[in-house]
């Protein structure tokens, strides 16, 4: 199957945490991306990864700090705050 998964799925945490969300594409593509979705249902970009290197960053640093170990993961780890009560989504592009 070709995929673009986030584990987990789902993330219900408490503040002042720290979290992590990993997105896996097994699709080939050399970008990846993370969104937000706000409470308007908007999408925003937070970041935008490709081979493995950060071309955008649209997210306050202490809140979000993104990692791609290779091409086909990228992890955004999260410090949980009263602020981040958005939607997180991921994608992938060749």
């Amino acid at each position: 199957d070709t995929v673009v998964s986030q584990t987990p799925k789902y993330l219900v945490t408490q503040m002042g945490k720290k979290e992590s969300l990993k997105c896996e594409q097994n699709l080939g593509h050399d970008t990846m991306y993370w969104y937000k979705q706000d409470s308007k249902k908007l999408l925003k970009i937070m970041f935008i990864y490709n081979n493995e290197e950060p071309i955008l960053n649209e997210t306050v640093p202490n809140r979000f700090s993104p990692d791609s170990p290779d091409k086909v993961h990228l992890i955004l780890h999260i410090n949980v705050s009263p602020i981040l009560m958005n939607v997180i989504l991921n994608s992938s592009q060749e």
